[in-house]
């Protein structure tokens, strides 16, 4: 439902600034039209009809945006939003887990697209500062879909929301296609590291341990307590992965083969330990396909040169 004579109150940098100590910000008003939106926080927002400066708090969110044509209207990212190079370009307001107002209100944006829980923080920060914010999850490959559309309508490009993604869809129907032909028992074991020191890794209720499956992989961290988790390296030991792929940077595969114990393991034994782009595998956005088939080449690289799929 639009409804009009919406107001948003932004302030000016320095007015924030000679404010913060008394936690007070100073408004000043303004006339838009809005709708409402519910996010995936269940939050209902008065979101702008046609919002022309957005500030983006999340990376992938940042990458969606200019997937579907709106970059121009993107005012401010936060560090970390380093894609496509145009958004390396962008006033920065903060990192991922600390956004400054002051840097926020001073671009004077109409809206803020922020991460789900991961920036709770956050956003009940920009709601006191009265900035339209709506925040985005991503559990599944499925929500991704989802996200697309929505903030398609958000910003009025729902057409190329859907050409987006029907793209995604059917690379990785491409790939999933040939990976469900091959039986169950002679899929690789695989491990894939987030982060190095401690371990952790992924399991059910991500969308990464989504793309290891529908690229045709077993994820030895099925079971663990939480979508990314810490896990032992007795447990990666024990359940033995013929696939290691290295999704952070920090790490080399003789580092990994250093480890102690990790010798025994079926993936280090056999040299098969790779790195892979994490901005293509740990971002829920439109590249995410790119990073399934990167899986794919990695988990079936004779059957991928022969069949001609999983090319970027």
């Amino acid at each position: 439902m639009v409804k009009k004579g919406y107001r948003a109150f932004l302030v000016t940098a320095a007015v924030a600034a000679a404010l913060a100590a008394c936690g007070k910000p100073a408004p000043r008003r303004v006339t838009e039209e809005t709708r409402s939106f519910r996010d995936d926080l269940g939050r209902d927002v008065d979101v702008p009809v046609a919002p022309r400066r957005i500030i983006c708090t999340s990376p992938e969110m940042t990458e969606i945006l200019f997937a579907l044509g709106a970059g121009g209207r993107v005012v401010g990212v936060v560090r970390g939003c380093d894609w496509p190079p145009a958004a390396r370009e962008l006033p920065s307001v903060g990192d991922f887990s600390n956004v400054s107002l002051e840097r926020v209100a001073a671009l004077e944006p109409n809206l803020v697209i922020a991460a789900g829980h991961e920036q709770n923080r956050i956003v009940a920060q920009l709601e006191r500062l009265g900035v339209p914010t709506v925040a985005f999850l991503a559990p599944d490959i499925a929500s991704v879909r989802r996200n697309v559309k929505a903030v398609g309508a958000i910003v009025g490009e729902e057409a190329k929301a859907a050409e987006l993604v029907a793209a995604f869809d059917e690379k990785i129907s491409a790939i999933t296609s040939e990976a469900e032909k091959v039986p169950l028992g002679d899929r690789p074991r695989v491990y894939l590291e987030i982060c190095p020191e401690p371990l952790m890794t992924v399991a059910e209720g991500s969308f990464v341990r989504d793309a290891i499956v529908l690229a045709g992989g077993v994820n030895v961290g099925a079971g663990l307590p939480r979508p990314y988790s810490r896990i032992e390296a007795e447990v990666v030991i024990a359940r033995d992965p013929e696939v290691i792929v290295l999704c952070h940077g920090g790490t080399t595969a003789a580092d990994v083969a250093a480890r102690t114990g990790w010798g025994q393991i079926t993936a280090v034994r056999e040299k098969k330990i790779c790195e892979l782009n994490p901005d293509l595998i740990l971002r829920a956005g439109p590249r995410l396909a790119e990073g399934v088939a990167a899986l794919y080449r990695i988990f079936y690289p004779e059957r991928a040169e022969g069949e001609g799929i999983g090319e970027s």
